[in-house]
C-alpha cells in the first residue's frame, strides 16, 4: 500500500511543473499598439499575433517606428517568449537593428528598446516606451 502511495504522489510530482508551465492563447500582450506621441525613429506601433499549436507557443512580431512622410515598417519577425514571461523580438534592418522586450500590463505594453546601428559608428541606445492598446 505504502509503495502505491509512494508510486502516485511521485506520478503527482512530475506533472505538477507541466501544468503549472501551460501558456494560454492569445498571449496578453496579442493585438495592436500604439504610442501616438512617437518622436521620428522611435516605436510607433507594435503589432503582435500568437497562437498555440501542439502546446507550443507561436508569437511573431511586426514594429513601426515614426518616420515622415509615413511611419517605417519592420515586417512580421518570429518573436521568442523568455523565461521571465517577456517577449523578445530582434528586428535586423540595413542600417540599424533594434531588440525588443514586450510585457503587458492591462491595456498597456511595455516596450524596452535596444538600438544599435549595424555599422557600429554610434553607441548602442535604450529607451522603454508605454503602448496603448488600440
Amino acid at each position: 500500500m505504502r509503495l502505491f502511495l509512494l508510486a502516485a504522489g511521485l506520478l503527482l510530482m512530475s506533472a505538477a511543473p507541466s501544468l503549472a508551465q501551460r501558456v494560454y492563447c492569445p498571449l496578453p500582450e496579442d493585438g495592436v499598439w500604439v504610442y501616438p506621441d512617437a518622436k521620428p525613429k522611435e516605436i510607433s506601433r507594435v503589432e503582435v499575433d500568437s497562437r498555440c499549436e501542439n502546446e507550443a507557443v507561436h508569437v511573431r512580431v511586426r514594429a513601426f517606428t515614426s518616420c515622415i512622410p509615413r511611419d517605417c515598417k519592420w515586417g512580421w519577425t518570429k518573436a521568442e517568449m523568455r523565461s521571465d514571461g517577456a517577449i523578445q523580438v530582434l528586428l535586423i534592418g540595413f542600417l540599424s537593428s533594434k531588440q525588443l522586450a514586450l510585457r503587458a500590463f492591462g491595456d498597456l505594453l511595455d516596450v524596452h528598446v535596444i538600438n544599435v546601428v549595424n555599422d557600429l559608428s554610434e553607441p548602442r541606445t535604450e529607451n522603454t516606451y508605454n503602448l496603448r492598446r488600440e
